[in-house]
């Protein structure tokens, strides 16, 4: 039994875009075809949805969860998407990803919250624990972080809203979790780092994926030159 329960919510805030065919994970279209990437899209969406709606009903703790939408809720993109009760929804606001994740983060650190835990939708390994590992860091620490072996996050939480987290950063560069570390550092927060994750970006990438999921056994290999 957890013997420090939060007694103020944390907020847990998914980024997300709609699994439209041709405009998914293109990265992925050459092996799986673009229908087939969507529909990869739309699984690891519809997993982590799940795997937030079991927090939601978790009592030894309090999330409050919310899925940040592009195109905005309403656009016939997302009727292919359940979104489980208790998850609330809200379009992204900003130009760039760094102003749409500090727009969510902003939000979610309200007055009747003690923390924010902002996650994509497409690292499988992002799940009920790690966002739990996630609350129990920030009731001691500033933030944490769980790195992706391509260089970026997949999952940030803060305690406090810090705008120089999210500004000048080479988003969908293998820098972006780096220049984090230093900006942290810079800001005087005290943070922890988990063990590295991956996304799934590319054909290398699926073999990363639940052993039943069927795309897994289409990974390729990384070519390396000689």
């Amino acid at each position: 039994m957890n013997n420090t329960l939060p007694s103020k919510k944390i907020c847990v805030q998914i980024m997300a875009k709609a699994p439209v065919a041709g405009l998914a994970k293109t990265r992925l279209i050459p092996v799986l075809g673009e229908v087939g990437a969507a529909a990869l899209a739309k699984k690891m969406l519809d997993k982590i949805l799940s795997d937030c709606s079991s927090l939601i009903e978790n009592r030894e703790w309090y999330f409050e969860c919310t899925l940040w939408m592009t195109p905005v809720p309403e656009s016939p993109s997302w009727q292919s998407i359940k979104i489980p009760n208790g998850i609330q929804q809200s379009s992204q606001y900003g130009d760039d990803l760094g102003e749409r994740m500090a727009h969510a983060v902003e939000q979610g650190l309200t007055a009747d919250s003690c923390a924010v835990i902002i996650i994509g939708s497409d690292c499988p390994e992002i799940n009920p624990s790690v966002l739990i590992w996630a609350a129990t860091i920030l009731q001691d620490h500033d933030a944490c972080m769980v790195p992706c072996a391509d260089g970026g996050y997949a999952l940030l939480g803060l305690r406090n809203y810090e705008p120089r987290l999210f500004v000048d950063i080479p988003w969908s560069s293998e820098h972006v979790a780096d220049l984090t570390r230093r900006r942290l550092i810079e800001c005087g927060m005290s943070y922890v780092e988990a063990a590295l994750v991956r996304d799934i970006d590319v054909a290398a990438d699926l073999a990363y994926l639940p052993s039943a999921w069927p795309e897994s056994r289409l990974a390729m290999p990384i070519r390396t030159e000689k």
